[in-house]
């Protein structure tokens, strides 16, 4: 069997194909994509048995067939091959041959490949079931939120994104790892029938954010216990996480002693200087609002100190004093589009909440660290 096809284009297919397959994977035919070849198309696909991606492209091929192949040696050698048509020629041992078409490069380049008959089934779905979502929206809910997930498996609820629709034309994203919490909420064209939520694995939802681009549609279905999602020529399938995900309602505070207005820019290069001065994994400060400035300080034993002060606006004259995570911040306030944020608190044992001015929708919520009287970590 011979194949022509552009090498950018299958690189970047390969590349999608082979992102879920890590080096940790203890079956080699898991090692593998498994490509399968109609005489204008390749379809290839990957899984880790909890996740699968199929992806497709236009080629040119002299026959029909199946074979699998190590796609992380493939894009390797891939890379390293001028752009334009390459040619693989597959014979019935399975070697893949791999040539440019005009022989700009004369060398010989074999890669040993396999049958794929013991591949896993992965599913498909009807058009019929899909709902439909505009590339960009979903990929700003997502961008909003996945940063607080947590990145352990310890506790798979945790270990994922929650999306779900209370109300028509909406579509809610909930992510928290329960040391902070982080919420949208954004109008999207179609109703989804997801009023009891769906929680998304993390890493399925780190491959849809990277394969979402700024036009187009997303196609999605979310079954009993698997989510379907199509976006452009890629399909990704993957279980959901099975369980109860908390009720986040619960941890995002109803009322504030102090909220203070400050701009955004500002008080992101502040914490980005303060953070130089802590250790993780807590990478404590200490804030202090007052009626028109916020003061942040660090102070880490054998390490050093900082201390800067920035101009607000409050609600009032209250003053309040709390420990907080200097990522956990960054990461909030990064996410906001506004110039213009505000952060709120009820005391120095509840959260700070962290919220645009221009915007209702998205809210973070960090829960506070203790301040002790010595002021290591």
């Amino acid at each position: 069997m011979i194949i022509e096809v552009d090498r950018d284009k299958l690189l970047r297919s390969i590349n999608i194909a082979d992102s879920i397959i890590t080096s940790k994977q203890v079956s080699t035919i898991l090692s593998n994509c498994l490509m399968n070849v109609t005489r204008d198309q390749i379809e290839i696909l990957s899984t880790d048995n909890e996740i699968g991606i199929r992806t497709r492209l236009d080629v040119s091929a002299d026959s029909d067939g199946s074979f699998t192949i190590y796609g992380r040696k493939l894009s390797g050698i891939l890379k390293e091959l001028p752009a334009g048509i390459v040619v693989l020629d597959v014979n019935k041992d399975y070697l893949i041959d791999i040539r440019t078409k005009e022989g700009k490069v004369k060398g010989h380049y074999t890669l040993i490949g396999t049958v794929s008959d013991e591949f896993p089934e992965i599913p498909t779905y009807s058009d019929e079931d899909f709902i439909e979502i505009e590339q960009p929206v979903l990929k700003e809910i997502i961008r909003r939120v996945v940063y607080a997930a947590a990145t352990d498996t310890i506790k798979p609820v945790f270990n994922g994104v929650y999306l779900l629709s209370e109300s028509a034309g909406t579509l809610t994203a909930v992510a928290t790892d329960s040391r902070r919490l982080s919420m949208t909420s954004m109008k999207i064209s179609e109703d989804i029938d997801l009023k009891d939520g769906v929680i998304i694995p993390l890493k399925t939802i780190n491959e849809i954010l990277r394969l979402l681009n700024t036009s187009g549609v997303c196609k999605f279905f979310i079954g009993e216990n698997q989510c379907f999602f199509r976006i452009n020529e890629t399909e990704v399938i993957s279980r959901v996480v099975e369980g109860n995900f908390p009720n986040y309602k619960q941890v995002i505070p109803k009322e504030h002693v102090i909220k203070a207005v400050v701009n955004k820019e500002s008080i992101l290069e502040s914490l980005r200087r303060a953070m130089i001065f802590t250790r993780e994994p807590a990478n404590k400060i200490v804030i202090s609002i007052k009626m028109d400035y916020l003061r942040i300080e660090v102070k880490t034993p054998d390490l050093g100190e900082a201390e800067e002060e920035l101009s607000i606006e409050t609600d009032g004259d209250y003053e309040i004093t709390i420990g907080v995570n200097v990522q956990f911040l960054i990461d909030s306030i990064r996410e906001i589009d506004s110039s213009i944020i505000q952060l709120s608190i009820t005391g120095e044992k509840s959260p700070i909440t962290v919220t645009p001015v221009d915007d209702e929708d998205y809210t973070s919520v960090i829960m506070p660290i203790q301040i002790k009287p010595s002021s290591g970590d």
